[in-house]
């Protein structure tokens, strides 16, 4: 029998023994996933990357059941694969299902690879900057796409970027959208490392390169114009703040962020109050073209569509439409009141979309992820102090992310949700016991 004091050198002979097969699911990774970003490059090379990934997995399996991760998402990512499974065999549109399929695959395969790749915490810090800089990647290479973006006309003159040539990165660029869901995902985490650094990056000098970096992507938000994406990202950041307030011991800060917190609600309740809810609600049945912040016609048009969803939803309970195929389906079965030739993506809420990617089965299992990730989150915090600048930030985020899908989406497979599943798997990792220092 294995004594207390034997386990943690019996568990560190198992990570050194299942070190190479995490070394090759990286390499295989990487390989993979340029072709499953873009998998209408090269169809053979996405094949074979997705024949290489799943060859490294059943060999880890075969030769150490180690590496199948152990972590409080298993059965809520199982049920959610499996709906995921119906919802791409449910598709009538596979040229639109194939895209989200393969970045679905890519997200769920970067989650399980930090989850067995992060055996230390120092692996841990070295998955933190690499999320960062994948962000940092995306939000760079989204400035090709803000060029002309016609909705607020001073920011459009305000734009540094749009006499710039960068036509070559439009394959590249995500929507500004999108972009401005991934800058809020992320931003909490940025702004919670530069309020609590690691020890050993506390020093001014160290903090200068995040704080420059928080600067940079708060511009590169400002010019998204999506008026949902600062919603989202000023949410995200008050979620942060709530959860700092609530997770600190009886001090002076946490009376100040607690006394912070109160402050802006009572802002946000004293500006509903003067704008007066008979103003919002005129303004969501008849939204004006012309405002200082562009036009709100796009109000409008989520009216007109969310009706259509729902209904879409009940037609198709528990296949969904298929993943990816609602802006086909739509036109096709339902007499939507919005011009034919309008590409239409998805359904404008991340839940709407959900369900009608892999229908109400996928949705619970979806939210179930969230609600697990809450509760891993939390308790990284609350039990180790080392992580908390990470799990509050990354939750922060989530939140972010979803009040920005209440009128938007991030969409499953698309190229920027990569990041919440890496988000996903760094909050698995952290809640791993017996992390080596």
């Amino acid at each position: 029998m294995t004594t207390l004091a034997e386990r943690p050198h019996r568990e560190q002979d198992a990570r050194r023994a299942t070190r190479p097969l995490v070394i090759l699911e990286g390499i295989a990774l990487l390989f993979a996933a340029p072709w499953l970003l873009f998998p209408d490059l090269f169809p053979v090379a996405t094949a074979v990357a997705l024949a290489a990934l799943a060859a490294v997995w059943l060999l880890g399996l075969v030769i150490d059941r180690t590496l199948l991760p152990r972590t409080p998402f298993n059965l809520t990512l199982l049920l959610f694969c499996l709906a995921l499974a119906v919802g791409v065999l449910a598709s009538a549109d596979p040229a639109d299902t194939l895209s989200k399929a393969t970045g679905v695959v890519l997200g769920l395969a970067v989650w399980r690879f930090v989850v067995i790749a992060a055996g230390r915490r120092g692996h841990i810090g070295v998955a933190v900057v690499l999320l960062l800089l994948i962000c940092l990647g995306f939000s760079l290479t989204g400035i090709a796409n803000l060029r002309e973006l016609p909705k607020i006309p001073f920011l459009v003159a305000a734009n540094p970027f749009r006499n710039l040539p960068l036509s070559g990165l439009d394959r590249l660029a995500t929507h500004p959208n999108q972009l401005a869901a991934l800058i809020g995902l992320f931003l909490p985490l940025l702004v919670s490392l530069l309020a609590a650094p690691p020890r050993r990056l506390a020093a001014p000098l160290w903090r200068l390169a995040p704080a420059l970096v928080a600067l940079l992507v708060v511009a590169i938000l400002i010019l998204t114009q999506s008026r949902g994406g600062w919603i989202a990202a000023i949410a995200g950041l008050y979620v942060l703040l709530l959860l700092w307030a609530a997770v600190l011991p009886p001090s002076r800060a946490r009376r100040a962020l607690r006394w912070i917190a109160l402050a802006g609600a009572l802002v946000v309740v004293a500006g509903v109050l003067w704008i007066g809810p008979g103003t919002l609600w005129e303004l969501w049945l008849n939204p004006p073209e012309e405002t200082a912040l562009g036009t709100l016609a796009t109000l409008d048009l989520r009216r007109k569509m969310w009706p259509w969803a729902v209904t879409a939803i009940g037609d198709f309970p528990f296949t969904g439409v298929g993943l990816g195929a609602f802006r086909q389906v739509a036109f096709r079965l339902y007499p939507l009141p919005i011009w034919p030739d309008y590409d239409m993506g998805h359904a404008h809420n991340i839940f709407l979309q959900t369900a009608l990617d892999v229908g109400l089965p996928g949705l619970v299992a979806y939210v179930a992820v969230l609600f697990v990730a809450a509760a891993v989150g939390w308790r990284v915090a609350r039990r180790d102090p080392g992580f908390r600048p990470v799990s509050l930030g990354l939750l922060a985020g989530l939140v972010a992310l979803h009040v920005f899908g209440l009128a938007d989406a991030l969409v499953l497979g698309a190229k920027p949700a990569l990041v919440f599943w890496f988000a996903l798997g760094l909050l698995a990792a952290m809640n791993k016991e017996g992390l080596e220092s």
